[in-house]
């Protein structure tokens, strides 16, 4: 195990999403999976709901500060597409944020089908295709690298010359990935293309948010290269407490987030 100082990755407050997902979840669920745990900062919250909590998640340094903060869930670090765990063992998984960041979103959804009891239930959040889903920051990335290298190159070297005080020796960016937004359309296909197709019922969506929580992202995204993060958060406060409750006020097609609580049947 590597040595692990708490104090480099300090508790944060429950997300939005994680409160929904609890208010979603039934009480004394037996076994309930967290995928794509992170930190395991809202696992800690849901599992009050279940006799016996997993989690997992990729990054194995998640995983190692999680099994020392919570020893009475079940951690592994694993992907989603192929988990390990046996056949129709939870009542309940919990997929916040997660799908949009999976190498195979299809083979993920096959997968929680497999370990998914029927009549259990599975509670996903992603981004929506709402009004101002291009202004995503995590696209932003993406999309220059992609279409437009030389700038991005630029890019990578004055964020780096600022951050760091000196021109990077070599070019080597973090690994960029696109930051998938869904409709409600593309969840019924998704899970039509799985096990799932027949053999579910769509029990809850909301759809919620609209733009606060794409500007402080923004905004964050900016300040991050002048200053510490923590710094940044600060700045940010009264904007992030504005986007907070924009999360709870459903606009429907134009939103910037969606959830589903979705059972399986059979």
């Amino acid at each position: 195990m590597p040595n692990i100082n708490l104090k480099e990755f300090p508790e944060h407050k429950l997300s939005n999403r994680v409160k929904l997902s609890y208010n979603w979840l039934p009480n004394n669920l037996d076994n309930l999976l967290d995928g794509g745990c992170s930190y395991a900062y809202g696992t800690r919250f849901l599992s009050k709901k279940s006799k016996n909590t997993y989690a997992l998640d990729v990054n194995e340094t998640h995983i190692e500060v999680a099994k020392i903060r919570y020893s009475h869930i079940h951690f592994k670090v694993s992907g989603l597409e192929h988990t390990g765990y046996e056949n129709n063992f939870f009542d309940a998984i919990v997929l916040n944020d997660v799908l949009e960041h999976t190498q195979d979103k299809i083979q993920t959804l096959r997968e929680m089908y497999r370990i998914l009891k029927p009549g259990g239930i599975i509670i996903i959040s992603t981004p929506h295709k709402g009004l101002f889903a291009f202004l995503d920051p995590y696209n932003y990335g993406y999309n220059i690298r992609k279409y437009l290298p030389w700038i991005y190159k630029l890019l990578y070297k004055f964020i780096r010359l600022i951050k760091e005080g000196k021109l990077p020796k070599d070019f080597n960016p973090e690994h960029l990935q696109k930051h998938w937004h869904y409709s409600e359309k593309d969840y019924k296909n998704m899970l039509n293309k799985t096990d799932f197709k027949g053999n579910y019922e769509i029990l809850k969506i909301f759809k919620s948010g609209l733009f606060m929580e794409v500007l402080v992202m923004n905004l964050e995204t900016i300040l991050n290269i002048f200053f510490k993060q923590r710094i940044s958060q600060k700045l940010l406060k009264p904007l992030s407490i504005l986007a907070e409750l924009d999360y709870w006020i459903p606009f429907g097609f134009l939103s910037y987030n969606i959830a589903m609580k979705i059972k399986k049947t059979k």
